[in-house]
């Protein structure tokens, strides 16, 4: 076996890649990921809600800190697939190397956050919509608006908050998918 080999890329087995407060995701292999599994993790106490993505080969599970606990879920998501453990991916370097400024912990902060607000849309239209589709929208529909009662001029701070927005989807699209 190869000694700079991550043993956490090995898409044979389920794992634990991230785990935030409030917010994990498990990768694994098709024959153990399925709807079947997110459903029984959405009945666990304390979880908000729970998407699995064949694209991704994700299940992503947000939940209330003070209800549940990333290891508890680990370990009924093990006891539901018969596997003994799932192995646990270190944090994320990158949240542990930043500088002093802490920009590190304000992005974490801000995915934590609205991650919850997802959770609840979601929860709110049974899954049809999320924030992702909803924050483009309200945008797209506010710019036409502004078109149509002749406010057409450069609109500086909402060109911004685009571009804003376009950046920290870009940037931390690894938390976000």
């Amino acid at each position: 076996m190869d000694a700079h080999r991550d043993p956490f890329d090995d898409r044979s087995t389920l794992r634990v890649v991230h785990a935030l407060p409030g917010r994990l995701r498990f990768r694994g292999p098709a024959n153990i990921l399925s709807e079947e599994l997110a459903e029984a993790i959405r009945g666990l106490g304390g979880v908000r809600s729970c998407s699995w993505s064949a694209r991704t080969g994700s299940i992503l599970v947000t939940f209330e800190p003070e209800k549940s606990t990333a290891d508890a879920i680990a370990e009924a998501v093990a006891h539901h697939t018969g596997l003994d453990e799932i192995p646990r991916a270190e944090p994320p370097r990158q949240l542990q190397t930043r500088g002093p400024a802490g920009g590190a912990t304000f992005a974490a902060g801000v995915v934590e956050t609205f991650s919850g607000l997802d959770g609840r849309v979601q929860s709110a239209t049974a899954g049809l919509l999320r924030l992702g589709m909803l924050v483009p929208l309200a945008l797209t529909v506010w710019a036409a608006r502004e078109i149509l009662v002749g406010r057409a001029a450069p609109l500086t701070w909402s060109t911004a908050l685009w571009y804003a927005h376009g950046l920290f989807r870009d940037y931390n699209s690894h938390s976000a998918s």
